[in-house]
């Protein structure tokens, strides 16, 4: 009795809302993360532009238009993105607006106010790929140029090199000296070969030409036909030098296909980590990309199609740089002197009968269309226009396309709507966004594939969810998973999940010769109703990628997944697998998650969660979603024991939806069954019909075990009770 009364007193004073500390004192947590959500919607960022090259910044949401595949879809939301400073800039734009919301596209929601504006966050990727050594100096004196040399910024910037793979130079940061120093340690390919070789086939061309001219004029000559021998002779040296010639025309153009090829498929992979990287983070992402070409020839053309895919699904917006700067020559000057040879080879064709070549004619035409493909600025044109950038060429003055960069970066619409075709057949489907204002350019994505979960690179989800088939359930390392209920009024059915895993469990492959580290990890939960249907599915693909020096801090971080989603009332289970692709070993948790109905009662009570950090966030980045409580980010227990040793107080935090007037709430500790304390919970006033409250749990005093914290909230004979269970450790 003298133990329940001691734990009753200690209760009952610290049961108020309380301040939480950021992490368990006397513990070094892991680095802080962020939430993102995962909605059934198609999210375009939108760049509006005058005649002028300006950004046009006053435009609402009834002046937009959608059509997919040509169809009139309903805009849903649309917010006017506005950003404090791009990659090297801190200039705000002027708005008399403060909020942060995402409102309703409906001409009526907006009318009576000023359209609303969110200040968020964005994030960069400077990817050098294979470059020359005048073409980095070129790329390194632009970007040096529009960097300041110190300072911090909104935008995290990371800076990546492709030679060969991908090397981590800098991760994101707002730390602009660091991405400064990364940026000045890109080194060059080290390699003029591919200029040397399109110079080379420029001369054996011509001079093949030549000596098929001369062969065509042996006859007519003067004095060909005194000496039938030396003239015999002379053709037969030309042909024999035509023959070499081509021999050497044809190695190089091998060559090139090879070397092409390879160099193609690795900056497609390259691309792709960097997509993914980005894919993680919430804003506006986008990929500065500087290339001496990014060549699209039929094998590669697949290759480009599926990093736009994986672009235009993370929502990352693609501008490309042309390295090459100002050239020398015109970059058609190769295309047209393979159309200009092709017409001469068939006017000799028909004049003579003769076909001067083995290969079929048809081979001399595709060549033709490969050297037009090869031209560098049709990849890059296509990697920037079809995510929503611009192809930077021809100039070797690129601060005023990191300009239009930070621009967009600083000012941008963001438009979701929901597609009326719910069929998710594969198909590409074309995305069209208008304007209706005369004179105005808009810049966004063309399209997405509609697919319910697709990998970056293949399907990953199969093998994960074949674990979930095995009896007994794999458990190949630690996991931890969990779901709760937030009943929003408007969304009753909001269910974050959250399934965390340390990157210590997974294999890490280190590359000695690149000097790199690689791993993967995949994540996948499936929710189940009462008959066993799948009612939806949730997964997410990670990759590592860094130095090889790093790979022991690699292994000390932590995967945080966490996705929202929407049920109906009822009973279901939430199975959640953790699968490393390297060894093919996973774990995987199965848990019941209910979902009480709404109907009927005008007050909502959340799930109860008890809080293993709290993180506290800037103005700017305070969000409503279900853990947040204020300007406090909340990461919830999922199960793992709690030590005394290391905390002394357990907080815990529940939410109340509807008319909380009149209503009172009381706290009870149990133990078997058996209550050891129970006292009353003063409750926050409301706010817009929502009372959170934190509260802090005194466990110093209580032996080992396994107890649970069951909350009771009452108003008029009306009760409503969450519990949650854990288990105290020394």
């Amino acid at each position: 009795m003298r133990q329940r009364a001691a734990v009753a007193v200690a209760l009952l004073i610290v049961l108020a809302a309380s301040p939480l500390p950021s992490a368990q004192s006397g513990a070094a947590g892991p680095e802080p993360q962020s939430y993102a959500t995962s909605a059934t919607a198609i999210l375009v960022d939108v760049v509006v532009r005058d005649r002028r090259g300006r950004p046009v910044t006053d435009l609402a949401g009834p002046d937009f238009e959608i059509e997919e595949d040509g169809v009139a879809q309903h805009v849903d939301t649309f917010t006017r993105i506005s950003r404090g400073g791009g990659i090297g800039v801190g200039v705000a734009w002027k708005s008399s607006v403060t909020t942060v919301a995402v409102s309703s596209a409906d001409p009526g929601a907006t009318a009576d106010g000023p359209e609303p504006v969110e200040r968020a966050h964005g994030v960069t990727a400077l990817v050098f790929d294979h470059l020359s050594a005048e073409s980095l100096r070129l790329a390194q004196r632009a970007t040096l140029g529009h960097i300041p040399m110190s300072g911090e910024s909104d935008i995290r910037v990371g800076v990546f090199a492709t030679d060969p793979g991908v090397r981590v130079l800098q991760g994101y940061t707002s730390d602009r000296s660091r991405v400064r120093h990364a940026v000045q340690r890109v080194v060059p390919a080290g390699s003029s070969a591919p200029e040397q070789r399109s110079e080379r086939a420029a001369e054996l061309t011509e001079r093949r030409s030549r000596l098929r001219d001369g062969n065509g004029g042996e006859s007519s000559a003067p004095g060909a036909g005194s000496d039938p021998t030396a003239a015999s002779s002379r053709i037969g040296l030309r042909e024999t030098e035509l023959r070499l010639v081509q021999t050497e025309l044809n190695m190089i153009r091998s060559f090139e296909h090879l070397d092409r090829e390879h160099r193609g498929y690795d900056t497609s992979q390259a691309l792709l980590t960097v997509i993914q990287s980005l894919a993680e983070f919430p804003g506006r992402k986008t990929i500065v990309f500087f290339s001496e070409g990014l060549p699209v020839s039929p094998v590669l053309a697949a290759r480009l199609d599926h990093v736009i895919e994986a672009a235009n699904r993370a929502n990352v917006t693609a501008y490309a740089v042309d390295a090459h700067g100002l050239r020398a020559s015109s970059p058609l000057q190769a295309a047209r002197r393979e159309v200009d040879e092709f017409a001469r080879e068939r006017l000799v064709q028909n004049a003579t009968g003769v076909r001067r070549t083995e290969q079929p004619l048809t081979m001399a035409f595709e060549r033709v269309e490969d050297t037009l493909r090869l031209d560098s600025r049709t990849g890059l044109a296509r990697l920037a226009q079809d995510t929503g950038g611009f192809l930077i060429e021809g100039s070797n003055d690129l601060s005023g396309a990191f300009r239009r960069i930070d621009e967009d970066h600083q000012f941008h619409y963001l438009l979701t709507y929901s597609p009326t075709n719910t069929l998710f057949d594969g198909k590409f489907r074309s995305i069209q966004v208008k304007v209706r204002r005369p004179g105005v350019q808009v810049f966004a994505r063309k399209g997405y594939r509609a697919v319910r979960a697709r990998a970056i690179d293949g399907s990953y989800e199969p093998p994960a969810l074949a674990l979930l088939d095995r009896a007994p359930l794999p458990n190949a390392f630690p996991v931890h998973a969990a779901g709760f209920s937030f009943p929003d009024p408007a969304q009753p059915g909001l269910t974050p999940v959250i399934v965390r895993v340390g990157t210590g469990a997974l294999h890490f492959a280190v590359d000695n010769e690149r000097a790199t580290y690689s791993g993967q990890a995949v994540i996948v939960v499936r929710l189940r109703d009462a008959q066993g249907r799948t009612v939806q599915m949730l997964s997410q693909a990670y990759l590592f990628v860094g130095e090889a020096g790093d790979v022991e801090s690699a292994r000390r971080g932590e995967i945080l997944f966490y996705r929202e989603a929407d049920l109906e009332p009822g009973v279901y289970t939430m199975e959640s697998v953790v699968f490393d692709p390297w060894t093919n070993h996973g774990s995987a948790r199965v848990a019941t998650l209910t979902i009480p109905p709404s109907a009927g009662s005008s007050l909502r009570m959340s799930s109860l969660l008890l809080v293993n950090r709290a993180e506290e966030v800037g103005e700017s980045a305070k969000g409503d979603g279900p853990l947040y409580a204020g300007r406090t980010l909340l990461y919830p227990n999922l199960g793992e024991p709690i030590v005394k040793s290391v905390t002394t107080e357990l907080p815990f935090y529940f939410t109340l939806y509807g008319d909380a007037r009149d209503v009172t709430a009381l706290a009870e500790l149990l133990r078997n069954g058996q209550a050891l304390a129970e006292a009353p919970v003063p409750l926050p006033p409301t706010d817009g019909g929502r009372v959170q409250h934190v509260g802090r749990l005194p466990i110093a005093e209580l032996p080992t075990g396994t107890y649970e914290l069951r909350i009771r909230v009452t108003r008029e004979g009306e009760e409503l009770s969450r519990s949650v269970f854990f288990t105290l450790q020394d």
